[in-house]
């Protein structure tokens, strides 16, 4: 733990208010008793009994704070100790005054006496205690001690110049002449006095965290300053006889300290662990210049004019001495302002550009954001209205990159975001502005003289190649859309450019992706693209045998227990790059060979369990469902390995094609009838979905991971999700919520009735080898705790006996 008045939680058993209350009465009722006592008393015996009463209390005040570092640490286990050492230092003080100067015998100081070295140890009080209290001062943000300390030092030396021209001709000008020395020692005293109850005072007026501590330790230093100045009054006027009596705030200093020290681990009192800081809910107030530093030169102005009204004379030697010292100080105390003020401020102009940086540029990549991109293309749109310049926008969007969230998790998207922003960054020219608009979309504004198409295609190119993510190459191709300015056109039209761009990157994602398109009118009549490289490499792989199938496990949201395997290809990195899950639509030979070797291990793990109702899923596009053939060699599989229908889930991937055809349809039928089990996957997103929700025989559907992201945070998105929840649930379809990663998000799912969930907080892809022991063991992928969680109640489900003419089963 870092020194500076910082403390541990109070450990100590029975350490209470009342055992501190009980201090408190031993040292009042010590007090009453000894005042008593030199007051009935006179002579040598109340001198006798006030020295050893002053010397007992220091030494048991001592003890008392040795305790107190005992229960502290850090810095103020320090300061406590360093209290005791005050103490102590006070208490031999006086022991030895008592034993040199006749005191126990009665006999007055001598007037004019020299310097005693018990004179001098007195004066170590003072400044071990400003030490003490430096060290058990809780450490501020702004680092304000050393500024406390100056006001300390000017109040005090203000103190100083006030009574050396105020009151030492007057009250003890017969010792000035006797002995400067001793009247300089006696003053010393007060005046440090006084600069130890200012930075108490400043301490507590700055942090008001165990306000009674230090309020017990502010009236202990103003009962030591009170009887300092009465002593030292009493002795230059030569009223020895009233000494005794003047030594009645040393006893309560003393008394005081020792109660304080007690405080120290009290049951119930919160010790501060750290900088004074305002709480999070409340921004802290800001604090009222202070008048402190300009006090004291009103003193020196008092002092001066009441020197030369009295006197008819200026200041002397030492007046002039104390008055440049005292302006010294205040000019030092100026500097440690003018020091904190420059730091505030620089600290205030790194947040204002932090700010700025976070409004106008993306947190993860650095790009520009939608917000700068607008503002910069507006602009641009502008200087085009007044000279000849070619405006354009090139809109990016990711192929596949949906799957590495759903596969390899959110972590690796990022990655991913930051690599693909790095190399786009180095593909155009330093006068282009990037940026990224949301998500996977990133837009580049072309200007100054550079070719729109040319920057496309540069883009294009630098993007097919392979990004290696955790020691593996992924293949990641890219859908541009090209969109140039019409002459004329303001900063308004900057959202309609944009727009416009982003359909033609859409025709190129309906063509094949992985290609460039510039908009026209007729944009969504060009030709088909070319294969993309990621999908020749899995031709290949076909050709090759070199496709091998692993599986995502669907559990359900009640035990945990898996309920379902999604088929996801994979091929050796000798073909290509290897894509992590669907990241290409499904084709006709890729469903062919996942049908193959997933039914093929599903018929194993059948046999050794003993039962069919473990289900594969197997992903098929809405072109493949075109296929009349396609009933009919599903069949032939299931026959070959002798499963059920029902064992079988093909889910529709209807990210090609937004529209449904007779044909799909027709095969959709065929494939109920043999009793295969039939899901849609992407709910959220696309806008077909809905169509195929109404009029396909389905049985469940797939939440998309983008609707489930920020379920257990966003408010808006878990009313979208109950909504599309309770939809489904109407329809009579089972729900599977994909990409759920973190435990919140389960919750909430559960909270609203989601039936199954898959995701990395689940399990990621793995080989059949690799899950036949979870498998067989038919064991929970959730932690217990989650399972044991209550849930809260949702709404009852209909359950229709029959929706479009068929009955329904639980999935």
């Amino acid at each position: 733990m870092p020194a500076g008045g910082h403390y541990r939680p109070a450990t100590t058993a029975g350490w209470s208010r009342r055992t501190v209350a009980a201090v408190a009465l031993r040292r009042a009722t010590a007090f009453v008793l000894l005042a008593g006592l030199t007051t009935a008393s006179s002579g040598p015996l109340a001198m006798w009994a006030a020295e050893l009463g002053t010397v007992a209390f220091a030494a048991c005040s001592g003890l008392g704070c040795l305790r107190a570092s005992r229960r502290a640490s850090g810095g103020a286990r320090a300061g406590w100790s360093t209290l005791a050492v005050a103490s102590w230092s006070w208490g031999a003080a006086h022991l030895g005054a008592a034993a040199t100067t006749g005191v126990l015998t009665g006999a007055p100081p001598a007037a004019g006496g020299g310097p005693t070295p018990a004179d001098v140890v007195g004066l170590a009080f003072p400044v071990v205690a400003l030490v003490a209290v430096c060290l058990l001062a809780p450490r501020s943000q702004d680092r304000t001690l050393s500024r406390r300390v100056v006001d300390a030092l000017t109040v005090g030396c203000a103190l100083a110049l006030v009574t050396w021209t105020v009151v030492v001709d007057s009250a003890v000008g017969g010792l000035v002449a006797g002995s400067p020395v001793a009247v300089a020692l006696w003053l010393a005293r007060p005046v440090g006095d006084a600069v130890l109850l200012t930075v108490v005072v400043l301490t507590v007026a700055q942090d008001r965290r165990l306000p009674w501590r230090w309020a017990l330790l502010g009236a202990a230093v103003l009962a030591m300053a009170a009887s300092d100045v009465a002593v030292a009054l009493l002795r230059g006027s030569g009223h020895h006889g009233a000494l005794t009596m003047a030594g009645w705030g040393w006893w309560a200093a003393f008394c005081l300290l020792t109660t304080a020290g007690a405080t120290v681990g009290m049951a119930g009192v919160v010790e501060p662990a750290g900088p004074a800081a305002a709480p999070d809910a409340e921004e802290p107030r800001p604090r009222r210049p202070g008048l402190l530093p300009y006090l004291p030169l009103l003193a020196v102005a008092g002092a001066a004019a009441v020197q030369y009204a009295t006197r008819g004379r200026g200041l002397d030697a030492v007046g002039t001495a104390l008055t440049a010292l005292l302006v010294a100080l205040v000019l030092l105390r100026q500097y440690c302002v003018l020091r904190v003020n420059h730091r505030h401020a620089r600290a205030i102009a790194q947040r204002e550009a932090e700010l700025h940086r976070l409004a106008f540029h993306d947190a993860l990549t650095g790009l520009a954001n939608r917000t700068l991109f607008l503002d910069r293309l507006g602009h641009a749109l502008e200087l085009a209205t007044r000279e000849p310049r070619r405006v354009a926008v090139v809109f990016v969007d990711l192929d596949g990159f949906k799957a590495v969230n759903d596969t390899l998790g959110h972590a690796a998207g990022d990655e991913l975001l930051v690599a693909v922003a790095r190399r786009m960054r180095g593909a155009i020219r330093a006068t282009d502005t990037l940026a990224r608009l949301g998500g996977d979309e990133f837009a580049v504004l072309t200007e100054q003289g550079s070719d729109p198409a040319v920057v496309a295609r540069t883009l294009l190119a630098s993007l097919r190649r392979p990004f290696v993510l955790g020691g593996r190459e992924l293949a990641v191709s890219a859908s541009i859309g090209v969109a140039m300015a019409d002459p004329g056109a303001g900063a308004d039209q900057a959202p309609a450019l944009i727009h416009r761009a982003d359909v033609a990157m859409y025709a190129v994602k309906t063509s094949g992706k992985d290609g460039v398109q510039i908009h026209s009118p007729t944009v969504h009549d060009q030709p088909r693209r070319a294969e993309p490289p990621a999908q020749r490499a899995l031709t290949a792989a076909i050709e090759l045998g070199a496709v091998r199938t692993v599986f995502r496990p669907v559990v359900s949201t009640l035990d945990g227990r898996i309920v379902a395997l999604e088929a996801v290809p994979r091929w050796s990195e000798a073909v290509g790059a290897v894509p992590v899950g669907p990241l290409l639509h499904p084709s006709p030979p890729l469903t062919a060979v996942l049908l193959e070797q997933s039914c093929h291990q599903l018929a194993r793990w059948s046999d050794q369990l003993g039962h069919h109702r473990l289900r594969i899923v197997v992903t098929v596009g809405v072109g493949e469902l075109a296929d009349t053939t396609l009933p009919t060699r599903v069949d032939r599989v299931l026959a070959r390995y002798r499963l059920a229908p029902g064992q079988l889930t093909l889910e529709i991937d209807d990210g090609a094609l937004p529209e449904r055809s007779a044909a799909a349809l027709d095969s959709l039928h065929r494939l109920r009838h043999l009793g295969v089990r039939l899901g849609l996957g992407g709910l959220g997103s696309g806008y077909a979905t809905l169509a195929w929700l109404s009029g396909a025989p389905l049985d469940t559907v797939r939440i998309d991971s983008d609707l489930v992201a920020d379920v257990d945070h966003d408010g808006g998105r878990c009313r979208l999700l109950r909504g599309v929840l309770a939809l489904t649930h109407h329809l009579g379809l089972r729900s599977v919520a994909d990409g759920v990663e973190r435990t919140g998000q389960l919750l909430e799912l559960r909270r609203l009735g989601c039936d199954f969930v898959q995701g990395h907080l689940v399990a990621g892809p793995a080989t059949a080898a690799e899950l036949t022991p979870v498998v067989l063991a038919q064991q929970s992928l959730l932690p217990r705790g989650l399972i044991e969680q209550t849930v809260l109640p949702v709404p009852p489900r209909p359950r229709p006996a029959v929706v479009r003419g068929r009955t329904l089963s639980a999935w």
